[in-house]
């Protein structure tokens, strides 16, 4: 059983709901980030279809867990996308209105050792002689150059919201060196994986993006081990609470949200 010392979770807008999710079962631990929908309604049976996906999701991945040892990361996640693709078909999701998506990170430990996976742009590190990060830049920057396109064109709402479905459909279909998950018939899963053996690794962090953003974006700590130390002697809390002070004196962001849902995880392994 996996050995959870703190969680938080806190969503960047109170008027809408919280698209984060944490969770673990057996062997896994899991942060998941919904993608904000594109669509105006819910078709789902929750507030918005993206609730919907994180909550499946969270659902499968408990199931996962009290199972025997089963695949690794990345067949899981593949796995993951058939199941919800098949269930939503079953539901009825139009064949025409475009998915909800969200990111994934992944961490599986026993005796052999963990592994670490994500799809989409959560961060994932494990904490031992040295640091190991499974993350990436893309989305942040594609994210930036958009707003900087849109600064310096006269766009009107449709057209902004033309462009991110655009984006969306193309990182559903995995057009770029990264992808999101989702249940598409047509989605391409880029996954990035690190197995670490045993005794490699004391401690394992996993977070979104909104969370990420103490070290990536705002450099409120210098780096992840100077926020490792602050998260094990004061909590995670601490740590989201100085995100969201920062945010709150910001002038401006790089970012669609100012504030976005965050969420992590440490876990000692």
């Amino acid at each position: 059983m996996l050995n959870i010392l703190d969680a938080v979770i806190s969503a960047g807008n109170t008027s809408r709901p919280n698209e984060d999710r944490y969770g673990c079962s057996g062997d896994w631990a899991w942060v998941i980030d919904g993608a904000t929908d594109l669509e105006p309604d819910a078709f789902m049976s929750a507030p918005s279809d993206v609730v919907w996906l994180v909550d499946h999701m969270g659902e499968l991945l408990q199931e996962e867990g009290a199972k025997d040892r089963g695949p690794g990361a990345g067949d899981l996640l593949h796995a993951l996308a058939r199941r919800v693709g098949d269930d939503m078909r079953a539901l009825g999701f139009p064949a025409d209105r475009i998915h909800p998506t969200c990111s994934v990170g992944l961490l599986r430990a026993g005796p052999d050792g963990i592994e670490l996976a994500r799809v989409g742009d959560p961060t994932c590190l494990a904490f031992g002689r040295r640091t190991i990060e499974v993350s990436t830049t893309f989305f942040g920057r594609r994210e930036a150059q958009a707003i900087e396109r849109a600064s310096g064109a006269d766009l009107t709402d449709t057209d902004s919201r033309d462009g991110i479905r655009r984006r969306r459909q193309m990182y559903i279909r995995g057009a770029f060196e990264e992808s999101v998950f989702s249940g598409h018939p047509d989605a391409v899963l880029h996954i990035q994986t690190e197995t670490l053996g045993p005794g490699q690794a004391d401690y394992v962090l996993l977070c979104t993006d909104g969370f990420a953003r103490a070290v990536v974006d705002y450099h409120i700590y210098p780096d992840w081990r100077a926020l490792l130390q602050e998260a094990l002697e004061s909590g995670l809390s601490a740590v989201l609470d100085r995100v969201r002070n920062h945010e709150t004196k910001a002038l401006s962001s790089a970012h669609f949200k100012k504030s976005d849902d965050a969420t992590a995880l440490l876990i000692r392994v």
